[in-house]
């Protein structure tokens, strides 16, 4: 969504905080955690989001049209600048380059 300029409304917690910001898409704060009681994740922490604050996220973006488009915009630039397949490539070729050279 956010390589397609949509304002993002995302839980801000584990992997999207590598890619969200405050400048870029709404990062969503946690509420509390709760242990995942079965299946494969047992054991691992489940991030329960701000209900109320993911609903006066939605509404903001509804009622600001401008802004959210402004922070689509700004997430599309970074999703090009920082994860493109180019740069992506990049790093993985960096990371297994550095495997290889920790072997030897």
């Amino acid at each position: 969504a956010m390589a397609m300029s949509l304002p993002v409304i995302a839980t801000n917690w584990s992997g999207p905080t590598e890619y969200l910001t405050e400048d870029n898409s709404y990062p969503l704060p946690v509420e509390r955690m709760s242990e995942v009681k079965e299946g494969p994740f047992k054991g691992h922490l489940w991030a329960e989001p701000s209900v109320q604050l993911l609903q006066v996220l939605m509404r903001h973006v509804i009622t600001n049209p401008e802004k959210a488009k402004a922070k689509g915009m700004q997430a599309r630039e970074d999703m090009i600048s920082r994860f493109s397949p180019d740069i992506v490539a990049r790093i993985v070729t960096e990371s297994i380059q550095q495997i290889v050279d920790n072997v030897s």
